[in-house]
């Protein structure tokens, strides 16, 4: 795998990598990570690029909900303990 671009964001970290024929578009946020696969005939660089840009906001609040998620589940295992 190899990382081929990183795009810019205040809060999360937006990396591009290629590995096995597609691209990888991963954000990062503290512990959460969602990762996207392109195939690399249908796009290109610059188009992954550009998606990743116009889905940050969106993978953004999905990050919220995966913390709310995993909040919830915490506390309904510690209380039926």
């Amino acid at each position: 795998m190899r990382t081929v671009a990183h795009i810019a964001h205040p809060l999360m970290r937006i990396t591009v990598n290629h590995w096995n024929s597609s691209y990888q578009l991963t954000y990062e946020l503290d512990a959460y990570t969602q990762v996207y696969k392109l195939a690399d005939d249908e796009v290109s660089l610059d188009d992954v690029k550009s998606i990743g840009k116009g889905m940050a906001d969106e993978a953004l609040k999905k990050f919220v909900d995966m913390r709310s998620t995993l909040s919830q589940h915490v506390k309904t295992k510690q209380q039926s303990q």
